[in-house]
Formats: structure tokens, C-alpha cells, sequence
């Protein structure tokens, strides 16, 4: 119920919002927001009822004494980031990069497409090994979809639900827009419910701001089994003629009851219990809370070479030189309790249910022998400079060159015993560094860039991060074929965690050398056969991993990786044929992937009343190859290698129908349906120890408004 009037609340807001005009704006304002408005019935021509059109469509010159305040006022949108194809959508948006004065555009997504698929995860390629819950860990199964960083890797099984700097989008909007989507299943007691808010408004044709809100929780149909992940973001966008701004705050909250998996994976399927809520687990009062904050701030001020007059509304085509400041902070906060008495479970005989042995799921007690409650945190507080260079416009052979300056201030703590004398105790680091970056097209052939970090002096001095990609696009006929090759590497310190750690049940204090990973990737697209081929290639050499016994560990020499990725869709008709499949080596058992992963999707499309309903009717599939998939420990919230239990050879899979009315997009499915059509239900696991969840229908509805 509280989450019913919180939603109703927030639409409430955003409703008001698209309604309510700012007192404080003045007549120019005003003015131009008018005229903005106006825009949204003829998007195709930002001139389109203003000025008088030739035979072929297109504005005819205002003569020389033209007032060039009225020209200015029809213009959508003053930037230098976006050409005039993106300026006449009705929405679109993008993501800053907070080094460069550069953005990464992204589709606004209103379409039917992988609505259905509510585990994030579901979405790219092969899917993930996961714990079986919505708001749950999970880890790709494509190896070069793997977290990579050396910072807070505790929550690296979360990537795929939560907000970061990264991935923060800014819009910009003709029309206010707002998506509400909610998603459920199940009985309420054990329901998977996931809430989706999103407002995005522009105040004048080149400010405006979003608001963003997503909640996954998973009560859990096995004992002790919970799964809750709370995010949210604000962020703020000016993309002026000459000054842009970028600013946001970021908000992750991840609250997991960890029972530690199944006892023994045979009592998933063994008729004496009744119900899940029945299955013995291994762990039964552990709890794990991590909280996360961000900011961020990113502003530039560009000079063109050849003053601008007020009729330009845009210096993308101009030679020019910005300067530029970013400032972001991101703290991670974590802790994990538990009880001796609910770490011990019993193991039983499967004919007599007689208790055999009553075992330990840890080891050792280090703090306190009765129960456990271990705090650690991290921050980080980056602050750089930096200039581009615009050579001759965005678009040229040398589109633009960008350099900077930077500083990082780490902060790291955790308990230690002195800690009873001495009291809390943060351990501080300095990091400075230099970067650069360089990049370019050649009309619509080719797109080129380079990027290297090197880290000049203080905590992590020497480490290396250089990256370099190149893109181009052939045509036969009017129909594109790409091409793409990328090549990294990356000569990267250790973590803190991987060096220092100190809690209940684990406690380690390593010397690792630097880690450096080389990776390379060449890929073909064909749209117009719906095809693409991928091969990836890593080379890791001394790498750092977390072994059998869950902590790190590092083998020195060099180890690699090998991907294949093919995706190929076919289309007769309504009738969609989608296939993914990726084939993967290791050269050992470090980094543990299967042989053979994929993921089919096959789907009808029809539209039982054109351009109002549209209906998408079909089943997806996800299975892989028997391997070591890694473990997952609770205490540490990492995933670990293990040699004991093969994992795979079960498909798991959903019937779906999905419908587009109008603005609205709704879904039911028979989620897991594979549950009761096969009769090796005891290997239904991603995971070693944790079982899919059980059959279940679930349905979703999405409604956006854009007025």
C-alpha cells in the first residue's frame, strides 16, 4: 500500500510539473518556450510555420535586415552537442562523460521490444548466472561483460540494477515526459514486484532536469530468501551555445536476506517437502546492507576562434577551444551480520531423514564467537581539469582533442581490534593522473578513437588504462555493412579489498603485483540480414581472482580467454527467429565460462488494429553447457571459483505476450515454464546451491505520457 500512494505521489508531482509555468522566467522566456512548444506539431522542420517554405521544403533566407531576436526564439535548442536530426525529435537523451567534453547519445525507449524481460540481466546477449531472484546477484556469463574495476567490487554482482555515474541519462524534451511501469508476480506473501518512475521536463529549450526512481524487490519463495535494491537519481542538463552544465546525485540502497543456498541441491526436488518455505538452507539470520552516494558536476565553457553572431546557434561547426572542470564523489557503505547458531545446518540421510553431521558454513570467528557484525566503507573524490580542442568542426577527420589533469582522494575503513584503543581509523590515499583523448570521422565511412590514462604519482602511480576503436561502414547498394575493431589494455593495481580485509570470518593482508589485461575485439554487423559476429580475445596476465577458499588470489604468468558471439534474427512476415549464441574458452580453470551459451527468442508481431495495438506473442529460451560455475559467498558479496559442482544443461524458459496500446506497453508471462515440462528440475540452478525460482505468471504495464 505504501508503495501504491508513494507511486500515485510521484505521479501526482510530475503531472503538476508539466503544467505549472515558473513565475521567474521573463518575456524572452516565455517567448521561447512558446515557440519551442509549438515545434512538437511540425518536428521535422524547426522553421515549419514561421517562415515561408520553397517548392521543395525548405525555409527560404530571411533577408539582411531580418530580425535576428525572432530567428532565435524559434530555434528548439542552442548546443553544439546535438545536429539537426536529433534537435527535431520530440525526446531524446544522452550521457555525459565526465572526463571530455563529449556525450554518449542513447534511445529513449518507448517501443515493445525486450519489455517483457524484467531481469535486467535478461536483456544482453547470453544472460547471467544468478541467484534466481529479481534484485538478486548475478554475474555475465560472457566473460567480457565482467565488472573489471579495482574499486568497491562487493556490489559488482548488483551491476545490473544500479544508478552510477555512468550510466546516469540527461534528456531533452519538446513536451514534459513521464514513464510509470509496474511489474508482479506471484502470491503477495512471496511476490517479485518491480516499480519504475521516470520525469524528464526541459524549463527553456536547453535546460532541463530528470527524475528517476526504480525499486526490485523479491520477497523470496525459499526460506530466508529476500532480495531488495532501491534506486535513485536527479540530474540537472544546460547544453548552451558556449557553456554546458551536467550535475546529479545518485542514490543505491541493496538489503538481501542470505540463506546461503540449498543444503543439498537434491531437496529442490524431493517430494517429502511440501513447499519451498520447507527446503532446509544453509544459512538462516544472515544479512547484508550496502548503501552507495554519487555526485557529480561537469561544466565547460567553449571560445570560438571567429566570434559568433546572435543568428549562430551553434559552435559544432567551428573551430573552438573549451575548458572544462568535473568534480564527482561516490561512497559505498556495507555490512553484513549473522548468528553462529544461523550459520549451522544439518546434513541428512535422503531415505531416513536421520541428521548425519551437523556442519559449520564458516570457518573461523575472528571477532566475536557468537555472532557477526562487520561495517566497512569507501569513497572516492575525483576533481580534474581539462581543455578540447576543436581543429575544425565535431564532425572532421579530427573531430576533437582532449586532455586533462586529475586528482583522486581514497578513503577506505573497516574495523580492526586496535580499534577498541585507538578508536575508528580511515585510511587515506592520493592519486594524480594525466589523460587524453582524440577522435574523428570521415563522413559517414568512418569513426575513430583513442583514449589512455597514465597515473603520474601517489597511491596507484604507474598504472596504465589506453583504449582505441575504429568503425567502418561499407554499403552494398543502399543497404550498410560495419565493421568495428577495438583494442585495450589495461596495467591496473590491485584493490584495497584484495590486499586488506578484516572481519568475523575472513582476514587476509596480500601482496599482489599490478594485473594487466590486453583485450581485443573485432565485430561485423549486417542489419539488413539481421546479423553479428563478434570475437574477443583477453590476455590477463598475473591475475587476480578469488579462489576456491573465496579469498583472493593471484597466479603469475599469463592466462586468456577466447569469445565467439554470433547473433542472427530472421524475419518472415510477423514471425521474428532470434538467435544468441557465444562460444567461449578459458586456458584454465581461473576464469571458469562455458563452452556454449545461448539464447533464443521466438515471437509473432501483429497489429490486430493498425497503428493503435500492437501484439507480440512467443517464448524465450536461455540455456548453457555443464561448467564450474563460480560460487557466491554471502559474507564477502563476491562470487568465487569452486570445483565441486558442474552447472548447466537445464533451459530455462518463458512463455510471453506483450502488447503497444497506444502509450502503453503490458505483458503477462509464464515465467520459468520449463519447470513443468521437464523432468530434471534437480538442475535448475545458475548458481551452485541456488534454485530458479518456480513457475510463476507475472505480468507488467508501462504508460508513458509526453504532455
Amino acid at each position: 500500500m505504501k508503495k501504491i500512494i508513494a507511486t500515485l505521489a510521484l505521479l501526482t508531482l510530475a503531472l503538476l510539473c508539466t503544467t505549472v509555468e515558473t513565475k521567474a522566467q521573463d518575456m524572452d522566456a516565455r517567448a521561447i518556450a512558446n515557440n519551442f512548444a509549438a515545434l512538437q506539431e511540425n518536428a521535422g522542420n524547426p522553421f515549419a510555420g514561421e517562415q515561408e517554405l520553397d517548392e521543395n521544403g525548405n525555409p527560404i533566407e530571411q533577408p539582411n535586415n531580418a530580425d535576428s531576436t525572432r530567428v532565435k526564439e524559434i530555434m528548439p535548442l542552442e548546443s553544439y552537442f546535438f545536429d539537426d536530426s536529433i534537435r527535431r525529435r520530440k525526446h531524446f537523451r544522452w550521457v555525459p562523460d565526465t572526463y571530455t567534453n563529449n556525450i554518449r547519445m542513447e534511445q529513449v525507449d518507448t517501443l515493445i521490444g525486450d519489455f517483457n524481460r524484467d531481469y535486467v540481466f535478461q536483456r544482453e546477449d547470453v544472460g547471467d548466472a544468478n541467484v534466481g531472484i529479481l534484485g538478486g546477484v548475478s554475474t555475465p556469463l560472457n566473460f567480457f561483460r565482467r565488472p573489471k574495476g579495482n574499486n568497491f567490487d562487493f556490489t559488482d554482482g548488483y551491476y545490473a540494477y544500479l544508478f552510477t555515474i555512468e550510466n546516469t541519462p540527461h534528456y531533452n524534451n519538446k513536451r514534459p515526459f513521464t514513464t510509470l511501469a509496474y511489474q508482479t508476480a506471484g502470491q503477495k506473501r512471496y511476490a517479485e514486484d518491480k516499480l519504475e518512475v521516470v520525469h524528464a521536463q526541459n524549463v527553456t529549450p536547453s535546460t532541463g532536469f530528470n527524475v528517476r526512481y526504480n525499486n526490485y524487490h523479491s520477497r523470496g519463495i525459499y526460506t530466508w530468501q529476500r532480495g531488495k535494491v532501491d534506486d535513485f537519481s536527479a540530474a540537472l542538463s544546460h547544453t548552451g551555445k558556449r557553456y554546458s552544465l551536467h550535475a546529479g546525485v545518485i542514490s543505491n540502497t541493496i538489503s538481501q536476506r542470505e540463506n546461503g543456498g540449498l543444503v543439498e541441491a537434491w531437496h529442490v526436488a524431493d517430494t517429502i517437502y511440501e513447499s519451498p518455505q520447507g527446503m532446509p538452507m544453509k544459512l538462516s539470520d544472515a544479512l547484508n546492507k550496502a548503501t552507495n552516494t554519487a555526485l557529480y558536476a561537469v561544466q565547460t565553457y567553449g571560445i570560438p576562434f571567429v566570434p559568433l553572431s546572435d543568428s549562430v546557434f551553434t559552435m559544432a561547426d567551428r573551430t573552438a577551444i573549451h575548458f572544462g572542470h568535473a568534480i564527482t564523489y561516490n561512497r559505498w557503505g556495507k555490512r553484513y551480520s549473522d548468528t553462529r547458531r544461523g550459520t549451522q545446518y544439518n546434513i541428512t540421510d535422503r531415505d531416513t531423514g536421520k541428521v548425519l553431521e551437523t556442519l559449520n558454513f564458516y570457518d573461523h570467528w575472528y571477532i566475536d564467537p557468537d555472532k557477526s557484525s562487520d561495517t566497512l566503507s569507501e569513497s572516492l573524490l575525483s576533481n580534474r581539469l581539462f581543455v578540447q580542442f576543436v581543429p575544425y568542426n565535431r564532425e572532421g577527420v579530427v573531430g576533437t582533442i582532449d586532455g586533462g589533469l586529475g586528482w583522486d582522494h581514497h578513503e577506505y575503513y573497516q574495523f580492526q581490534p586496535q580499534d577498541y584503543l585507538t578508536g575508528r581509523k580511515t585510511e587515506k590515499f592520493n592519486t594524480y593522473y594525466a589523460y587524453a583523448d582524440a577522435r574523428g570521422k570521415l563522413g559517414k565511412w568512418l569513426d575513430w578513437q583513442g583514449r589512455a590514462r597514465v597515473n603520474v604519482a601517489g597511491y596507484r602511480a604507474g598504472d596504465i588504462d589506453f583504449d582505441a576503436a575504429a568503425t567502418l561502414r561499407l554499403f552494398l547498394g543502399d543497404k550498410p555493412l560495419t565493421l568495428t575493431g577495438e583494442l585495450s589494455y589495461d596495467l591496473q593495481s590491485p584493490s584495497y579489498w584484495e590486499e586488506h580485509y578484516f572481519s568475523n570470518h575472513f582476514v587476509w593482508e596480500n601482496k599482489f603485483q599490478r594485473q594487466n589485461i590486453t583485450e581485443l575485439k573485432a565485430s561485423l554487423e549486417v542489419p539488413h540480414t539481421g546479423t553479428k559476429l563478434t570475437f574477443n580475445q583477453a590476455l590477463i596476465g598475473n591475475p587476480i581472482y578469488y579462489g576456491t577458499d573465496s579469498t583472493p588470489a593471484q597466479t603469475i604468468g599469463i592466462e586468456s580467454v577466447t569469445g565467439l558471439y554470433l547473433e542472427q534474427n530472421f524475419a518472415f512476415g510477423g514471425l521474428h527467429l532470434d538467435h544468441r549464441i557465444l562460444l567461449q574458452h578459458s586456458s584454465s580453470e581461473i576464469f571458469p565460462v562455458p563452452l556454449l551459451s545461448g539464447n533464443i527468442s521466438y515471437y509473432y508481431v501483429f497489429q490486430p488494429v493498425k497503428n493503435v495495438l500492437t501484439l507480440k506473442v512467443g517464448v524465450d529460451c536461455w540455456a548453457n553447457t555443464p561448467y564450474y560455475a563460480q560460487a557466491y559467498n554471502p559474507a564477502l558479496m563476491v562470487f568465487h571459483n569452486q570445483d565441486h559442482t558442474l552447472i548447466g544443461n537445464y533451459p530455462y524458459a518463458n512463455l510471453f505476450v506483450a502488447a503497444k496500446w497506444k502509450t502503453m506497453r503490458i505483458f503477462v508471462q509464464y515465467q520459468h515454464a520449463t519447470e513443468n515440462l521437464l523432468d530434471n528440475y534437480t538442475d535448475s540452478f545458475s548458481v551452485p546451491f541456488y534454485p530458479y525460482n518456480r513457475a510463476v505468471i507475472k505480468y507488467g504495464v508501462c504508460w508513458y505520457f509526453d504532455n
